[in-house]
């Protein structure tokens, strides 16, 4: 069996972009982004939104009319041949290495809340919460798709609650436009950290070939789910603000706790763990069925073995779900030996994504109609404009991608010269 399940519709698969979305970086961002522009932190996701926009519009356009589960390397490959759709491939799948283990470890840390446990068991945590999600992934996607409803239900309630009790009519007046150029540069800034928000618009791309009508209902999931998420991070950018429950980096990791506990008392932490757990873990398998899609993709394509391409009865590609899982368990076992800081992770993450980002827009040049071309256009200008505040955290994606790119040349096969006809006496 090869074939997916087209069990998406439109609400379902808005969930799905909320949780994609609003993860761990629900957890940390909102804080992180007053920390570094302050007052004008309202504007700096604003910016940021904007520039995301076109890069989502151009998902939606190419994933309802070529729906795949190779995502952004099946475009790329249908722009600029094989070899690059492999490459990017390959490059999607080297974000295993330093991705999914930060996010694993920030939902370990909230069980060490819920069970009030040292931090010597968050590696212990991480892998039982890994094994966890990949049985999320082997079940299939419909089943997953409705437990993510139910998540996203309660997410907005809390947000919509905690607006409603800390006074959001209020926290406005913490809004304060940057006026030169100073308090510009720190505005953009900020928009470097906020990118991060916004990673998983290539996961969903993968999903595309999931839904019941794709030319309808991708659009509708991928750009509604986006103005939710927009919504919820700006609700919680003024409540953190107008609250003060930001600061240093822990203070940041710990400001959605804080902010429960200074609304709801000390009783709600643990209640709250429990939530934050629930979103982090519905993220991550998110992502984790993504990569799973890219390997069975690969597969298809020859790059991997064919054994990936095979799905079980729950239309699950279950043997590509093993091996995602199996390098995101040396991902987790290596960061904890090494001490490196997440910082490093996420930064190369960061990278990885907006180089992935880059090359579809600049593929949706040759694929998208002639009046969608404009914002192809528009969403390349903001894809360069982010590699401004990336910088040097590129050079893993670039390395990667790089030596991916040139190990798909020296593989491919020499054209045979063939010989000339001769003529038949």
């Amino acid at each position: 069996m090869t074939h997916y399940k087209k069990t998406l519709g439109p609400l379902q698969g808005m969930a799905m972009t909320v949780t994609t979305f609003i993860g761990t970086g629900l957890m940390i961002l909102p804080a992180m982004s007053v920390s570094q522009a302050g007052s004008f932190a309202f504007y700096a996701w604003l910016i940021t939104a904007v520039m995301i926009i076109p890069i989502a519009f151009i998902f939606a356009a190419l994933g309802s009319k070529y729906p795949s589960a190779g995502g952004a390397s099946h475009y790329i490959g249908r722009a600029f041949g094989s070899r690059y759709e492999k490459a990017v491939g390959w490059l999607f799948l080297s974000i295993l290495l330093v991705g999914p283990a930060v996010a694993i470890k920030v939902a370990a840390a909230y069980l060490t809340i819920i069970f009030k446990t040292s931090d010597e068991w968050i590696l212990i945590f991480s892998l039982l919460t890994l094994v966890g999600m990949l049985i999320f992934a082997i079940i299939g996607m419909q089943t997953s798709a409705r437990f993510q409803t139910g998540i996203v239900i309660v997410m907005i309630g809390t947000i919509i609650w905690l607006c409603f009790i800390g006074d959001i009519q209020d926290s406005r007046q913490v809004i304060e436009a940057p006026s030169n150029a100073f308090e510009w540069q720190q505005t953009l800034y900020a928009t470097g950290v906020i990118f991060w928000c916004f990673l998983g618009i290539e996961v969903m791309a993968h999903m595309g070939a999931e839904f019941k009508n794709p030319t309808r209902d991708f659009p509708i999931a991928l750009l509604g789910g986006i103005a939710i998420v927009i919504l919820a991070y700006l609700s919680l950018v003024l409540l953190i603000a107008w609250h003060h429950t930001y600061g240093d980096e822990v203070t940041n990791s710990q400001s959605l706790a804080l902010l429960v506990s200074k609304l709801m008392g000390e009783t709600s932490s643990r209640l709250f763990a429990v939530g934050a757990y629930a979103i982090a873990f519905a993220n991550v398998a998110i992502y984790i069925l993504g990569f799973s899609r890219m390997v069975q993709s690969m597969a298809q394509q020859g790059a991997l073995p064919k054994t990936f391409i095979s799905l079980n009865k729950n239309g699950a590609p279950a043997k590509a779900v093993l091996l995602v899982g199996s390098i995101t368990l040396l991902s987790i076992v290596f960061s904890e030996l090494s001490g490196w800081k997440m910082a490093w992770f996420i930064e190369m993450t960061n990278g990885s994504f907006l180089i992935i980002y880059t090359l579809t827009c600049i593929a949706a040049l040759k694929l998208v109609s002639r009046t969608i071309r404009p914002v192809a256009i528009i969403a390349l200008v903001s894809c360069c404009f982010m590699v401004l505040f990336i910088g040097q955290s590129m050079m893993f994606a670039l390395i990667v991608f790089s030596l991916a790119l040139s190990y798909e040349y020296m593989k491919a096969p020499k054209n045979p010269i063939k010989d000339p006809k001769l003529p038949v006496q």
